[in-house]
């Protein structure tokens, strides 16, 4: 199951997206980047609230792994939404925006996935979604980190936080998340790949909500 999931990961892997690919080349405007933050800011705000809802199924060792993850998204030291805050004040974003912003079909669908499997999919399909996520930020952190001072001139370490935590965090989740799917027997694969498959497809279609031209580039 692991070698297929994978694989359905690198097939969509988010660094292959028309828009991060323009990010990391300083191609992106700053208008671009602005809609990203405040309609991306949906997602990293529902991400504790999905863990929560799957923390209240979890049983057992799982319990703690998803109880662990949620204790850092909400570190009172610097709690996850109100790191990507500072990113968005960075760029122009007020925080009135934020929080009035109104979610785009595309960021609407991914916020409907992931609280589908937080809330009614199997362990196994939640898990693997959380993995599918989580396991790909850690290198995309470090390129967002990298395009924004190479070509944005965003380099206050408040600006960049959320990334920079994101780098360090999410190699421990995705281990966590892949040992704990290791783990399990008699596992429906089909199920979890397209439980996994819908959130991968979930996440493109974000980026593809933000970049319109993504869909020009395809057709």
């Amino acid at each position: 199951m692991l070698e297929s999931l994978d694989a359905l990961i690198a097939e969509r892997h988010l660094l292959k997206h028309p828009f991060y690919q323009a990010w990391t080349e300083g191609k992106l405007s700053r208008e671009s980047l602005q809609l990203y933050a405040e309609q991306y800011y949906q997602h990293v705000r529902a991400f504790p609230e999905n863990l929560k809802l799957l923390a209240g199924r979890a049983n057992g060792p799982l319990a703690g792994l998803v109880e662990e993850n949620l204790a850092e998204e909400l570190d009172p030291a610097g709690p996850h939404p109100v790191l990507w805050r500072q990113f968005a004040q960075s760029l122009g974003v007020s925080g009135e925006a934020l929080d009035d912003a109104r979610p785009l079909p595309g960021i609407a669908a991914l916020l409907d996935a992931y609280d589908e499997v937080a809330s009614q999919g199997t362990m196994t399909q939640a898990i693997a979604s959380f993995y599918a996520y989580e396991s790909q930020v850690p290198e995309i952190s470090t390129q967002k980190i990298s395009g924004l001072r190479r070509f944005y001139n965003i380099t206050e370490p408040q600006a960049l936080a959320y990334f920079g935590v994101h780098e360090e965090a999410d190699v421990r989740h995705r281990a966590a998340w892949r040992e704990w799917l290791a783990s399990q027997k008699d596992v429906d694969t089909f199920g979890v790949l397209c439980a996994a498959e819908r959130s991968l497809k979930a996440l493109w279609g974000a980026l593809d909500a933000v970049y319109p031209q993504a869909k020009a580039t395809r057709n």
